[in-house]
């Protein structure tokens, strides 16, 4: 006769039903949404410290005929030619450089061509975004789809709806009347500047930038919100990013044509 097997208990088999559908982590490792009825957010592993970070390069640059007697005003021309590009050899985008070095006194050239290969080493400042870093940016979209940040003022983020935690946070669409209002503080000033009544030199200031205190780098920050609607949290009207800046994890480092760009996450 065959033995009979003993069945678990309710308690036992509802909680590891409920432990295989709440994991934390998903079949790579990386930490998933625990909300069920929800996709699972692919969070990278936390990583410390800066985006910022300095290191001395050897990089080689390409020298134009003209410089064959000045190799070090090639050199400079050269390096001010890849600020702010994302350069492979040092897996960063260079922010500035300084002292710089030829590590040969002659340049190699190839074959028929009349520009020179010249090895050198210099002291780099680069940006290297890193998936798992928390980022703070400037928002400047919002819309169903995703966020939309300026990262000091120079680099591009995004933030997928995807990647918008629905158990946290829900998309609300702004009716007519809160368009209208968000709308009028902006028709009210060009108004104002086409009846003369800014001054010229407060206009100059707004068209040049001016400074944070007079020009804001977001609409967000001045309650002028544009668009058909924002992210807030879920349960009440309190928008993300009030103060028109957003923390977010960094969820890929995305690379095209020399321009680097990242899409994160929000926990």
């Amino acid at each position: 006769m065959g033995e009979k097997r003993k069945s678990q208990p309710k308690e036992v088999s509802a909680k590891k039903a409920r432990s295989q559908k709440q994991s934390s982590k998903d079949s790579t490792g990386k930490e998933a949404s625990t909300e069920l009825g929800y996709p699972a957010i692919p969070y990278p592993k936390p990583v410390s410290g800066s985006s910022f970070t300095e290191c001395t390069a050897k990089l080689t640059v390409t020298l134009a005929p003209a410089y064959s007697r000045d190799h070090l005003a090639g050199i400079h021309e050269a390096l001010n030619n890849m600020l702010l590009h994302y350069v492979p050899q040092v897996r960063g985008v260079i922010l500035a450089y300084s002292k710089v070095k030829a590590r040969s006194d002659t340049a190699l050239m190839f074959f028929d061509s009349p520009y020179g290969q010249l090895e050198v080493s210099a002291r780099l400042l680069l940006w290297r975004p890193i998936a798992g870093m928390a980022l703070r940016g400037q928002i400047n979209v919002q819309s169903p789809d995703h966020i939309g940040m300026l990262l000091w003022d120079t680099f591009n983020a995004s933030i997928p709806a995807s990647f918008i935690p629905k158990d946290k946070y829900e998309w609300r669409p702004f009716n007519d009347d809160e368009i209208a209002a968000r709308a009028l503080p902006t028709i009210n000033q060009s108004e104002a500047a086409a009846d003369g009544e800014l001054e010229d030199a407060d206009v100059a200031m707004t068209a040049q930038g001016g400074s944070d205190a007079d020009v804001p780098s977001s609409p967000y920050t001045s309650g002028n919100r544009y668009g058909s609607g924002e992210w807030v949290v879920k349960g009440t009207s309190q928008c993300v990013g009030s103060d028109g800046s957003l923390e977010f994890v960094v969820v890929d480092v995305i690379r095209a044509n020399e321009v680097l760009s990242v899409t994160g996450a929000l926990r």
